[in-house]
């Protein structure tokens, strides 16, 4: 984890960090993605997350574009991933879904 990274979570509130790492993992693991924003949007009862791909991710450096996309995350679902610092099957195909047309999946 960068430094910047680390300073990140060292201020963030404990179940905020859960949250940011656990996405952070999963796409970094599975579409050479990371978790630039992970923000709460009240109003809504939702989370907005925006996804950007590394360095590795040679689908989007061929294209030329450093593109981003952003997902949204019902409370509910933060609350699951918080618990047990996981992606349920039905979010991991969703996230799946979403960074299809942005991600070379990693095998």
């Amino acid at each position: 984890m960068s430094g910047a990274s680390k300073k990140t979570l060292d201020c963030m509130h404990p179940q905020h960090a859960a949250l940011f790492t656990t996405i952070d993992q999963y796409v970094k693991a599975h579409h050479h993605c990371f978790v630039a924003e992970c923000d709460p949007n009240p109003p809504c009862a939702e989370w907005s997350i925006c996804l950007r791909p590394t360095e590795e991710n040679t689908r989007v450096l061929v294209r030329g574009v450093y593109a981003c996309k952003y997902i949204r995350l019902s409370l509910n679902e933060v609350e699951e991933i918080c618990a047990g610092y996981t992606v349920s099957p039905k979010l991991a195909e969703r996230i799946d879904l979403e960074l299809r047309s942005l991600s070379d999946t990693v095998p």
